[in-house]
């Protein structure tokens, strides 16, 4: 899985096998929460929803930069939010040309059940452990993130097919 000289150089301190079993750990708990959260809602749709859920009212591109997503991308997300009540759009009072995103009732009552479902599905894998291993996974869980750094999406060239003509 792991292999190189900067591997050892970076966890000397640490066994490989134990970083692979750590490694296989992680990934798989990130694809079992993907494939449950692939089950349950649209993960775009949602996302924009979150980025709005404490009261923030954005435009377009203040979404697309926090989600690290194409413009066009997100406003395929906030048309179909729109059409489905769980968005507001409001004129932007500084410039009429564009405008701003709000949550709607509809879309903060779905956003709260959601998470609802989503601590009742943890509290379920979790059932068997002692609170003071749901406090150790915590803690350990919130260390492991702490302070990452996530790099900004690559910038976007020309479509591939556009390209190709020349």
């Amino acid at each position: 899985m792991l292999s190189g000289t900067n591997y050892f150089r970076i966890t000397r301190i640490h066994e490989r096998t134990d970083v692979e079993e750590f490694t296989g750990a992680v990934m798989a708990l990130v694809n079992l929460i993907r494939r449950g959260q692939a089950r349950a809602f649209g993960t775009e749709l949602v996302a924009v929803m979150e980025l709005l859920g404490d009261g923030r009212v954005l435009a377009p591109s203040e979404i697309a930069d926090a989600l690290s997503s194409p413009r066009s991308s997100v406003t395929r997300r906030l048309q179909t939010l729109e059409a489905a009540e769980k968005i507001e759009i409001r004129p932007n009072p500084g410039d009429a040309r564009s405008y701003r995103v709000a949550l709607s009732p509809t879309g903060q009552a779905e956003l709260d059940d959601l998470v609802a479902k989503g601590l009742e599905l943890f509290a379920a894998w979790v059932t068997d452990w002692t609170p003071a291993e749901v406090r150790t996974f915590s803690a350990l869980a919130r260390r492991l993130t702490d302070g990452v750094v996530v790099p900004p999406a690559p910038a976007r060239g020309n479509a591939w097919w556009r390209e190709q003509q020349t």
